[in-house]
């Protein structure tokens, strides 16, 4: 493939385009090099806490998954996917209150991010992160709460407006009896069981509505027995993704399953691509999605296969999020997060990980444009110049990035003949260290600043590359 498109492709797909890894892939073809981002390990491991207070081990977690993203993993789209599945399917630690709890959710799209679909669904919604987040903890036969039946549908499968009040109602009653053991952060299945005669309504543990229901035209929940129980809500999501009718709407008499992957597909396209999707691709990717059984590696696949992906406008398209800024920073300095603590600079930013803002995730591209957003930024590219100076000022000291150091002597050295060169192929140097490209127009404008400056002061060039417009664009 050409060699601006492995760039493209690995700036969306690992975060950062590497030098040993656009060299893997430039001299392959399309398929081959989408065929070997996608090649992610099958166990990509877990966390093992230190800290004992939650606070602190919510901050080992983001440190971990920071370090996958930018370190740690040998392809990271894995953890890309599990950033998108974190938006989508959302939970926030300020209500779940567990980082145990949110490692277990986040090792779920880590691990099977790029699994079934459906069955993604169905594992996250039995997981005390989401039944804490979304309230099932109080949905029961007596006393519904719509909170998570009516999200299932609105923000996770569907899409607003293709579904009535009605099938909330039924959606909601499918999952009563799904809820946690407050002591032991424990997934527990409470639903009584109805052949015990009347005495069955009361105890503690029926919360369950054995009932069959009308979900989106179908009857679901038709075995109304004991053992089927656990298995309502689950049915529930796979009518949604098979043979539910759209009952209202513009997308009436439509097999929900379509719009679904109608509503999952402009999803993805706007978080790898950016721009709006064409309809020729969402059609495609709709019919991907639904031919291969809500599969998400072939539907995954497809979208990096397209042409319309590699377009000039999808390439210059798309803003890069605060975590995906942090990653490139910490791939350009060589750093940890731990090292470079970028947690609160992200804030900021406008993203923090475990922190999503709502139920509906975060939005992209022009929600990170804001005078504050870049207020926040200019923050952490001096942090980050300030890392990577650490030491400087000390007798022997060097400027530590990435593929190496550069020593203050070097760059301080007296030259009688210096006529701004020296300075310049300073410049140069740094950014080779840091793998960073920049086009002509931002080159020329480190130039003029080196040109402007003395010798003590170029490394402040360093906060200007962080600054520079390539740096904002994924």
């Amino acid at each position: 493939m050409e060699n601006s498109d492995a760039v493209h492709l690995l700036r969306r797909t690992e975060f950062v385009a590497r030098p040993a890894r656009i060299a893997a892939l430039a001299p392959l073809s399309r398929v081959q090099a989408v065929d070997d981002v996608l090649a992610v390990p099958a166990d990509p491991g877990s966390l093992e806490f230190v800290q004992s207070a939650n606070w602190q081990r919510g901050q080992e977690l983001v440190h971990y998954w920071l370090d996958r993203m930018t370190h740690d993993s040998p392809r990271p789209l894995q953890e890309k996917l599990a950033l998108f599945w974190h938006g989508h399917f959302v939970s926030s630690l300020d209500k779940v209150e567990d980082a145990h709890l949110m490692r277990e959710q986040i090792d779920l799209y880590r691990r099977d991010g790029l699994g079934n679909l459906r069955q993604l669904a169905i594992a996250m919604s039995k997981q005390v992160a989401m039944i804490r987040y979304l309230d099932n903890n109080d949905n029961r036969r007596t006393s519904p709460n719509q909170n998570f039946g009516r999200e299932l549908m609105e923000l996770f499968l569907l899409g607003v407006g293709n579904y009535t009040e009605a099938d909330v109602e039924a959606n909601t009653a499918a999952w009563t009896g799904h809820g946690d053991q407050w002591d032991t952060d424990q997934y527990v299945w409470r639903g009584g069981d109805p052949s015990n005669g009347p005495n069955w309504q009361n105890r503690y543990d029926n919360w369950h509505d054995y009932r069959p229901k009308q979900l989106l035209g179908k009857t679901i929940n038709a075995d109304g027995s004991y053992a089927a129980g656990p298995d309502h809500g689950p049915e529930a999501i796979r009518t949604i993704l098979s043979t539910g009718v759209v009952p209202v709407g513009p997308n009436a008499g439509r097999l929900s399953r379509d719009v679904a992957a109608e509503f999952l597909s402009t999803k993805l396209w706007t978080f790898f691509a950016g721009t709006p999707i064409p309809p020729n691709v969402l059609a495609h990717l709709r019919d991907t999605l639904v031919g291969n059984d809500f599969a998400i590696r072939a539907w995954v696949r497809e979208l990096l296969l397209r042409d319309e992906f590699y377009a000039t406008g999808v390439k210059q398209g798309l803003v890069r999020s605060p975590v995906e800024y942090m990653v490139a920073l910490l791939a350009a300095i060589g750093r940890r997060s731990a090292e470079a603590t970028p947690t609160w600079l992200m804030e900021g930013m406008g993203q923090q990980l475990l922190y999503p803002p709502n139920v509906s995730g975060w939005k992209h591209n022009a929600y990170y444009i804001s005078a504050s957003a870049f207020d926040a930024r200019v923050q952490a590219a001096r942090q980050m110049m300030w890392r990577a100076l650490s030491g400087y000022w000390d007798p022997g000291g060097v400027i530590r990035l990435a593929n190496g150091t550069l020593s203050r002597d070097a760059i301080t050295a007296d030259n009688a003949n210096d006529t701004g060169a020296e300075r310049r192929a300073t410049v140069d140097q740094i950014l080779a260290l840091m793998s960073i490209t920049v086009g002509e127009t931002t080159r020329a404008a480190l130039y003029q600043f080196a040109d402007a400056t003395n010798k003590w002061e170029l490394p402040n060039v360093l906060a200007l590359i962080f600054l520079a417009p390539e740096m904002h664009v994924s």
